[in-house]
């Protein structure tokens, strides 16, 4: 559990950063888009800062494994930084340099959004939207706890038909845990009935109507199961 303190640590060095860019100390706001890692594999994906582009992580900041990140390599926050910065005040060249990596890959075709941060509001949605509609040969995931504006988007566009195929959109389902130590999911609308990605903590059941993510997109897609496919899913905490 992550103290106020080191959330604070982490939001200050974040805005000096911003600070910084906006100067044109630290060079141009060159966007950073990652070709995968160890755990998610060989996928496309840009992350946002955490807590400070999360609109609703009153219960789950305090355990966001972004933060670790942020607080203990110090080129994650001046990269994160850039990516906020880019889709808050250059949205339009945010998303032409994300279309334009997708345009450059020739395989490995899967993208995640916000592997820290969230989704930023309405237009920002659209947007993914557009680009998943434009590479229909990807396929597109993320993980949000914006439900409502999830449902508002679908609401203006004649329901969930607006979503295209290859776009995942994965509602995260948070719990909290009462005094005698059950663990009890906070209610959330999902009128549209989009996957749930869950949390088993420990100490917890395995849920057996979800599928159990392996920790690593690599098999998923292989497989053709889990989040890059809608496919409702749970991960052990960590």
């Amino acid at each position: 559990m992550y103290k106020e303190e080191s959330i604070k640590k982490m939001i200050s060095k974040a805005t000096e950063t911003m600070t910084l860019y906006r100067q044109g100390k630290l060079g141009p706001l060159t966007i950073c888009i990652s070709r995968g890692n160890r755990k998610i594999g060989r996928v496309l994906n840009v992350s946002l800062m955490p807590v400070m582009t999360c609109g609703n992580c009153k219960h789950c900041k305090g355990i966001c494994y972004d933060i670790k990140a942020c607080l203990q390599y110090s080129g994650v926050i001046p990269a994160r930084v850039r990516n906020t910065l880019l889709a808050r005040e250059h949205r339009e060249e945010y998303f032409r340099l994300i279309d334009q990596a997708c345009t450059r890959r020739k395989r490995n075709k899967y993208f995640r959004w916000h592997v820290a941060g969230e989704i930023l509001d309405l237009d920002y949605f659209a947007r993914m939207v557009e680009i998943a509609r434009k590479h229909p040969d990807f396929r597109f995931w993320t993980y949000t706890k914006m439900y409502e504006l999830v449902n508002q988007y679908c609401d203006q566009n004649g329901g969930k038909s607006a979503i295209p195929e290859n776009l995942s959109i994965m509602f995260s389902e948070w719990k909290i845990q009462t005094d005698d130590g059950r663990f009890v999911v906070i209610p959330f609308n999902n009128p549209y009935g989009f996957p749930v990605f869950a949390v088993r903590f420990h100490g917890e059941e395995e849920p057996k109507h979800l599928f159990r993510c392996p920790g690593n997109c690599d098999i998923c897609k292989e497989s053709h199961h889990g989040c890059p496919y809608g496919e409702s899913s749970y991960a052990d905490e960590h």
